[in-house]
């Protein structure tokens, strides 16, 4: 495995962190001390104390760091002289809608949460700075990201561990000005169609769900059913995930190579599928995360050579945190990384291994990236949560074959449902293809529901540290149990 750019992005990630939470002084220290560091290092290779094999990899990791600091270091200046860090009580604000509204708490508080940049304070035009925004149901949930509103709102400090310069509360209807972008009404439209064709479709429960599973959303839905998957270990599934970017990326490949396109082409229609869907599921900050992680799970699909894909791992991580700091302290972000880290450096060799055992290629490989995965994010999970779910491997080996048929062919009746009118032509063939998912979401929603009816399908862990030791060696305990019982079996 190629490992060079480990710690460029270990110290990329150390570096966000310590931007996030500590005071700017410290942040500055730490620019000054890589900016150090990779000076001395530049003068000894110059002087030929030693070579650039030796400390060329540090000095790019002290550059990074320096990098960062400074670039956060001038965020947090900035942030501390807009003038909402400096409010309190009313004002109106003008903000541009940069995420979905999603419900806060339970459905009867009637809340949404969103992201928003606000441009004027007042009457005052200020520079754009991000905020988080707690409105009504009612009059928010319908706004599409892009989408430029004026309202009055209370003003609060913002939560640590954030850039964000304020948390605010809107404390009336939103006046809207303009319209989004024209790409963002296309997604928005896509995505109400998809709801509306399921629930033609299907029945209540998977007309619910599916949206969840194609394009990451859950406004449908049921409460029973999302209990259901979080018992499980299938939460993942209801959320836009690298999984998602890679099954589409590999089907729109797997097309194009078959119908003879060259590996450029090939390449090209790869890369404008990550952006179409990007676009269509949103260009949030978690979006972006699961793209450059679907982008390195492609690759290692692709590649006859998995050492290729680590090092565009690390080149994600870095280029994901330099753009978007915050993934630092999100607990998706580490877990994606450490799906994709799984599914990179063990994988394959446990594939082989259970080929070598006479298991079918297709159940070794299905098999082989559900255990990776949940092998090493399991301990992340108990140590944020405090949690484990015993059945979590089971139910996703038992959902997986079917995982990549809803993707793909739910987002194909997404985007023919959207051709014409809503009782056209292409409604109609968006539900025929909507009517053939039916086994497969009920397989799913059944392995959810019986999986998670025990009282031990989820055991409680201790959080923190203590709680990830804990997981870790259970999980340990549980690979040497079933290599020792493939080994009898097979004997």
């Amino acid at each position: 495995m190629d490992l060079r750019l480990l710690i460029p992005a270990l110290a990329v990630w150390a570096t966000s962190i310590v931007g996030l939470l500590a005071p700017v002084a410290v942040t500055v220290g730490v620019a000054a001390g890589g900016l150090s560091v990779g000076a001395v290092a530049v003068w000894c290779v110059a002087r030929g104390r030693v070579s650039w094999r030796g400390v060329g990899i540090v000095i790019v990791g002290a550059g990074l760091t320096a990098t960062c600091a400074t670039a956060l270091a001038l965020r947090q200046e900035m942030r501390a002289d807009h003038p909402l860090a400096h409010m309190s009580g009313k004002v109106t604000v003008t903000v541009v809608v940069t995420d979905d509204p999603v419900v806060v708490g339970a459905q009867r508080f009637g809340r949404v949460r969103t992201r928003v940049a606000v441009e004027m304070v007042g009457p005052r035009a200020v520079r754009a700075a991000d905020a988080e925004l707690v409105a009504d149901e009612q009059s928010w949930s319908g706004l599409l990201p892009g989408q430029r509103v004026r309202t009055l709102v209370r003003v609060r400090p913002p939560p640590r561990g954030t850039l964000l310069v304020a948390s605010l509360t809107a404390s009336g209807t939103p006046t809207l000005i303009g319209q989004p972008p024209g790409y963002q009404r296309v997604a928005g439209l896509i995505r109400d169609r998809l709801q509306v064709n399921s629930s033609r479709a299907l029945g209540a429960e998977s007309a619910g769900l599916l949206p969840g599973l194609v394009l990451g959303d859950v406004r449908g839905l049921d409460p029973d059913t999302k209990a259901d998957f979080r018992a499980a270990g299938l939460t993942h599934l209801c959320a836009v995930s690298g999984s998602n970017f890679a099954i589409i990326c590999g089907a729109v490949l797997l097309a194009v190579r078959s119908a003879g396109a060259s590996p450029r082409v090939a390449a090209i229609l790869g890369m404008l599928t990550i952006v179409g869907f990007v676009i269509l599921v949103r260009p949030s900050p978690s979006v972006i995360r699961a793209a450059l992680m679907g982008a390195v799970g492609l690759l290692a699909l692709v590649s006859a050579r998995r050492a290729q894909a680590f090092p565009a791992l690390g080149a994600a991580v870095v280029a994901g945190l330099l753009w978007w700091p915050e993934l630092a302290l999100q607990p998706g972000f580490a877990l994606s990384v450490a799906a994709t880290c799984g599914l990179v450096l063990w994988a394959g060799t446990l594939a082989e291994w259970l080929r070598a055992r006479r298991i079918p290629v297709g159940v070794a490989e299905v098999a082989a990236m559900a255990v990776a995965a949940q092998v090493v994010t399991a301990p992340i999970v108990a140590m944020v949560a405090g949690t484990f779910s015993v059945v979590g491997i089971v139910a996703n080996l038992l959902v997986a074959p079917v995982v990549a048929v809803i993707s793909v062919v739910g987002t194909l009746a997404a985007l023919i449902g959207v051709l014409g009118p809503p009782d056209g032509v292409g409604a109609a063939i968006a539900e025929l293809l909507l009517r053939s998912l039916g086994p497969e979401l009920w397989w799913m929603t059944g392995v959810a529901r019986v999986l998670a009816g025990p009282g031990w399908a989820t055991v409680e862990v201790p959080d923190g540290v203590v709680g990830a030791m804990v997981v870790s060696a259970a999980m340990v305990v549980i690979i040497v149990a079933a290599r020792f019982v493939v080994g009898r079996v097979r004997r």
